[in-house]
């Protein structure tokens, strides 16, 4: 209770020595002053005061501040969002070793943000980044190397940065590795180590890895195990599983039919980009009525209402 009640002043003494020293020129601390800020810890959040301190570290050469700088442009959080000034602050920590910068300043390259489009550059800076361990750019280097981009296509390749990556506990590798072995690109085709790997990101709440999970059980004929993880990764507006959990309802497998609901999860998918949703949706259009059609696009609005519309009836 004590301690609790002494919080505060000892946070305040703190806050006040970081802030001499920061204010004497130490580089590190102004940066960490500069975090204090960003995040609004011990002190209320000031992206202003943020960059201000971000600046004069960065201007000492601190790589870390020269990131930060990089993010809160490329972000434009505090300032106008700057590419070109995002660039430049990622180069300098770049250029000092910093695995992040080195990251950001590839998916700048990448996606001709700030500079001219470059993916040789891209995976050159990727692969910095990587060998130092940052999982983000494990991944990177190995989307570049299974798509052939900037670099020779190389699956086996892909398949060992997504390992090293995965094995970080990092999501979205943990999923790509489950397709690598799902589809066997660059490995023998080994549906149980893809499943062990697209569970490890669902448990992580990867919608895609939810989907892909589902993918596998309906292609092994565990329909309510599929159908399960649809609905996990539906729930996230994943547009694949979105489609499938529309066929779901659409056709009465495993639930009550409902096609109403069918059309409205479709019109959501569709929102987002599936082109499968588009063609399944005009095929179920003619099963019902234009007023039919009007109370799925209203509830595809309120995807909450859908969601307890379909789950009543389950």
């Amino acid at each position: 209770m004590f301690k609790n009640l002494l919080r505060p002043f000892v946070d305040a003494v703190n806050f006040k020595k970081i802030t001499k020293l920061a204010e004497a020129g130490d580089a590190s601390v102004q940066n960490k002053l500069g975090n204090m800020y960003y995040i609004g810890s011990y002190v209320s959040q000031d992206y202003k005061s943020a960059l201000y301190w971000y600046n004069l570290a960065a201007a000492q050469g601190f790589a870390p501040a020269q990131t930060s700088l990089g993010e809160m442009y490329e972000y434009g959080n505090g300032v106008g969002r700057d590419n070109e000034k995002a660039f430049h602050w990622y180069a300098k920590a770049a250029r000092s070793g910093e695995m992040i910068a080195q990251n950001n300043l590839g998916w700048l390259y990448e996606k001709g943000q700030g500079t001219d489009q470059d993916y040789a550059k891209a995976a050159e800076w990727y692969r910095k980044s990587a060998e130092q361990g940052f999982a983000d750019a494990q991944f990177n280097l190995a989307v570049m190397y299974a798509s052939g981009k900037g670099i020779r296509q190389d699956y086996s390749e892909a398949h060992q940065w997504y390992h090293k990556a995965a094995e970080q506990n990092y999501a979205p590798a943990q999923s790509a590795l489950g397709t690598i072995y799902a589809e066997g690109l660059g490995v023998f085709k080994n549906i149980r180590e893809a499943i062990i790997w697209f569970s490890k990101a669902a448990a992580q709440g990867y919608a895609q890895a939810q989907s892909s999970l589902g993918d596998v059980y309906e292609a092994n004929g565990e329909s309510e195990k599929a159908i399960e993880w649809y609905r996990k990764a539906a729930r996230a507006e994943e547009p694949s599983a979105l489609t499938n959990v529309a066929l779901v309802y659409a056709f009465g497998q495993n639930v009550p039919k409902d096609t109403v609901a069918a059309y409205a999860f479709l019109t959501i998918a569709i929102a987002k980009g599936n082109e499968t949703a588009k063609e399944v949706q005009e095929v179920i259009a003619k099963e019902l009525t234009s007023p039919q059609i009007e109370e799925a696009l209203e509830l595809s609005t309120e995807p909450e209402k859908l969601w307890e519309r379909v789950e009543h009836t389950k």
